[in-house]
Protein backbone atom coordinates (compact mmCIF):
# COMPACT_ATOMS: atom_id res chain seq x y z
CA UNK A 1 0.00 0.00 0.00
CA UNK A 2 1.12 3.51 -1.15
CA UNK A 3 0.49 6.06 1.15
CA UNK A 4 1.65 8.83 -1.36
CA UNK A 5 0.42 12.87 -1.39
CA UNK A 6 -2.07 13.36 -4.43
CA UNK A 7 -1.31 15.75 -6.73
CA UNK A 8 -0.75 19.62 -5.78
CA UNK A 9 -4.13 22.01 -7.32
CA UNK A 10 -2.54 24.15 -9.41
CA UNK A 11 -3.44 27.96 -8.87
CA UNK A 12 -5.67 28.01 -12.30
CA UNK A 13 -7.09 24.99 -11.58
CA UNK A 14 -8.67 26.43 -8.35
CA UNK A 15 -9.29 29.91 -9.88
CA UNK A 16 -11.06 27.70 -12.93
CA UNK A 17 -13.21 25.99 -10.04
CA UNK A 18 -14.23 29.47 -8.53
CA UNK A 19 -15.23 31.21 -11.75
CA UNK A 20 -17.17 28.31 -12.50
CA UNK A 21 -19.00 28.10 -9.37
CA UNK A 22 -19.73 32.01 -9.75
CA UNK A 23 -21.12 31.37 -12.92
CA UNK A 24 -23.53 28.74 -11.76
CA UNK A 25 -24.74 31.07 -8.78
CA UNK A 26 -25.22 33.69 -11.10
CA UNK A 27 -28.71 33.92 -10.10
CA UNK A 28 -28.35 34.77 -6.48
CA UNK A 29 -27.32 38.39 -6.97
CA UNK A 30 -30.22 38.75 -9.29
CA UNK A 31 -32.71 37.99 -6.82
CA UNK A 32 -31.21 40.16 -4.16
CA UNK A 33 -30.90 42.76 -6.97
CA UNK A 34 -34.96 42.64 -7.70
CA UNK A 35 -35.31 42.24 -3.35
CA UNK A 36 -33.36 46.12 -3.26
CA UNK A 37 -35.21 47.11 -6.44
CA UNK A 38 -38.43 46.46 -4.82
CA UNK A 39 -37.51 47.84 -1.38
CA UNK A 40 -36.71 50.97 -3.10
CA UNK A 41 -40.06 51.09 -4.37
CA UNK A 42 -41.76 50.54 -1.38
CA UNK A 43 -39.32 53.43 1.05
CA UNK A 44 -40.27 55.77 -1.34
CA UNK A 45 -43.50 55.77 -0.86
CA UNK A 46 -43.04 56.60 2.53
CA UNK A 47 -44.01 60.64 3.67
CA UNK A 48 -41.69 62.52 5.82
CA UNK A 49 -44.12 62.44 8.88
CA UNK A 50 -43.44 58.82 9.54
CA UNK A 51 -39.89 60.08 11.51
CA UNK A 52 -39.62 56.86 13.18
CA UNK A 53 -40.46 54.69 9.86
CA UNK A 54 -37.84 56.70 8.40
CA UNK A 55 -35.23 55.36 10.99
CA UNK A 56 -35.80 51.76 11.15
CA UNK A 57 -36.29 51.90 7.21
CA UNK A 58 -32.57 53.48 7.42
CA UNK A 59 -31.18 51.22 9.67
CA UNK A 60 -32.43 47.95 7.62
CA UNK A 61 -30.65 49.08 4.98
CA UNK A 62 -27.35 50.18 7.01
CA UNK A 63 -27.27 46.56 8.41
CA UNK A 64 -27.65 45.17 5.11
CA UNK A 65 -25.15 46.91 3.31
CA UNK A 66 -22.96 46.59 6.53
CA UNK A 67 -23.18 43.14 6.29
CA UNK A 68 -22.65 42.50 2.34
CA UNK A 69 -19.13 44.42 3.31
CA UNK A 70 -18.45 42.44 5.62
CA UNK A 71 -19.47 39.31 3.54
CA UNK A 72 -17.05 41.14 0.59
CA UNK A 73 -14.20 40.92 3.24
CA UNK A 74 -13.80 37.21 2.41
CA UNK A 75 -14.00 37.68 -1.80
CA UNK A 76 -11.19 40.14 -1.59
CA UNK A 77 -8.14 39.68 -1.84
CA UNK A 78 -4.94 42.09 -1.39
CA UNK A 79 -4.86 45.74 0.14
CA UNK A 80 -8.92 46.84 -0.17
CA UNK A 81 -9.48 43.83 2.33
CA UNK A 82 -9.73 46.12 5.15
CA UNK A 83 -11.49 49.11 4.01
CA UNK A 84 -14.30 46.56 3.25
CA UNK A 85 -14.23 45.44 6.74
CA UNK A 86 -14.40 49.15 8.07
CA UNK A 87 -17.03 50.35 6.04
CA UNK A 88 -18.59 47.06 7.02
CA UNK A 89 -18.53 47.73 10.69
CA UNK A 90 -19.38 51.34 10.03
CA UNK A 91 -22.61 50.84 7.98
CA UNK A 92 -23.74 47.84 10.74
CA UNK A 93 -22.94 50.09 13.28
CA UNK A 94 -25.19 52.67 12.01
CA UNK A 95 -27.61 50.17 11.54
CA UNK A 96 -27.72 48.49 14.78
CA UNK A 97 -27.81 52.29 16.73
CA UNK A 98 -30.58 53.52 14.20
CA UNK A 99 -32.94 50.17 15.13
CA UNK A 100 -32.51 50.74 18.84
CA UNK A 101 -33.77 54.43 18.46
CA UNK A 102 -34.93 55.52 15.49
CA UNK A 103 -37.22 58.25 16.75
CA UNK A 104 -34.44 60.08 19.17
CA UNK A 105 -31.54 59.68 16.65
CA UNK A 106 -33.57 61.20 13.64
CA UNK A 107 -31.38 64.16 13.65
CA UNK A 108 -28.10 62.20 14.49
CA UNK A 109 -28.41 60.07 11.65
CA UNK A 110 -28.94 62.33 9.33
CA UNK A 111 -25.56 63.93 10.08
CA UNK A 112 -24.06 60.33 10.41
CA UNK A 113 -25.61 59.48 6.90
CA UNK A 114 -24.27 62.88 5.88
CA UNK A 115 -20.50 61.91 6.78
CA UNK A 116 -21.45 57.81 5.48
CA UNK A 117 -22.25 59.22 2.14
CA UNK A 118 -18.93 61.01 2.07
CA UNK A 119 -16.53 58.31 3.45
CA UNK A 120 -18.80 55.86 1.27
CA UNK A 121 -18.49 58.06 -2.00
CA UNK A 122 -15.14 58.54 -2.05
CA UNK A 123 -14.40 54.69 -1.07
CA UNK A 124 -16.61 53.66 -4.16
CA UNK A 125 -14.79 56.23 -6.33
CA UNK A 126 -11.10 54.67 -5.48
CA UNK A 127 -12.05 51.13 -5.82
CA UNK A 128 -13.54 52.43 -9.28
CA UNK A 129 -10.23 53.59 -10.65
CA UNK A 130 -8.14 51.39 -8.99
CA UNK A 131 -10.13 48.55 -11.01
CA UNK A 132 -10.59 50.09 -14.36
CA UNK A 133 -9.12 46.99 -15.85
CA UNK A 134 -13.50 45.71 -15.01
CA UNK A 135 -15.70 46.17 -17.75
CA UNK A 136 -18.27 48.04 -15.68
CA UNK A 137 -16.02 49.71 -12.94
CA UNK A 138 -17.40 53.52 -14.20
CA UNK A 139 -21.02 52.15 -12.67
CA UNK A 140 -19.03 52.02 -9.24
CA UNK A 141 -17.35 55.51 -10.12
CA UNK A 142 -20.92 56.70 -10.77
CA UNK A 143 -22.14 55.71 -7.82
CA UNK A 144 -19.68 57.30 -6.09
CA UNK A 145 -19.35 60.94 -7.31
CA UNK A 146 -23.90 60.73 -6.93
CA UNK A 147 -22.72 59.53 -3.21
CA UNK A 148 -20.41 62.26 -2.80
CA UNK A 149 -22.91 64.85 -4.25
CA UNK A 150 -25.88 63.44 -1.70
CA UNK A 151 -23.47 64.01 1.49
CA UNK A 152 -22.91 67.48 -0.02
CA UNK A 153 -26.93 68.65 0.10
CA UNK A 154 -27.71 67.39 3.09
CA UNK A 155 -27.62 70.50 5.11
CA UNK A 156 -30.60 71.61 7.74
CA UNK A 157 -34.15 71.15 8.36
CA UNK A 158 -36.19 68.86 9.83
CA UNK A 159 -38.43 68.65 6.91
CA UNK A 160 -34.97 68.54 4.28
CA UNK A 161 -33.65 65.58 6.10
CA UNK A 162 -36.59 63.34 6.23
CA UNK A 163 -37.19 63.80 2.60
CA UNK A 164 -33.49 63.48 2.25
CA UNK A 165 -32.89 60.56 3.83
CA UNK A 166 -36.54 58.72 2.33
CA UNK A 167 -34.33 59.29 -1.01
CA UNK A 168 -31.54 58.76 0.20
CA UNK A 169 -32.68 55.15 1.31
CA UNK A 170 -34.23 54.41 -1.61
CA UNK A 171 -31.55 55.47 -4.24
CA UNK A 172 -29.57 53.60 -2.36
CA UNK A 173 -31.02 50.89 -2.48
CA UNK A 174 -32.27 51.21 -6.36
CA UNK A 175 -28.15 51.53 -7.01
CA UNK A 176 -27.48 48.61 -5.29
CA UNK A 177 -30.08 46.39 -6.99
CA UNK A 178 -29.09 47.56 -10.25
CA UNK A 179 -25.35 46.74 -9.71
CA UNK A 180 -26.20 43.57 -8.10
CA UNK A 181 -28.46 43.02 -11.12
CA UNK A 182 -25.54 43.82 -13.11
CA UNK A 183 -23.40 41.64 -11.53
CA UNK A 184 -25.12 38.81 -11.93
CA UNK A 185 -25.63 39.40 -15.50
CA UNK A 186 -21.56 39.72 -15.55
CA UNK A 187 -21.59 36.04 -13.41
CA UNK A 188 -23.89 34.32 -16.39
CA UNK A 189 -21.59 35.83 -19.15
CA UNK A 190 -18.51 34.26 -17.85
CA UNK A 191 -16.98 31.71 -20.25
Amino acid sequence: MSTAAPPPISPDALAYEFVGALRRLWWIPLILGIIWIAFALVVLRFDTRSVNAVGIVVGIVFLVAGIEELLTVGAVRGGWRWFHAVIGVILAGGGIVALLHPGNTFLALAEIVGWLLLAKGLFDIVIALANRYIELWWVRFAIGLIELGLAFILSDGLERKAIFLLIFVGATALLRGIALVLVAFQLRSIE
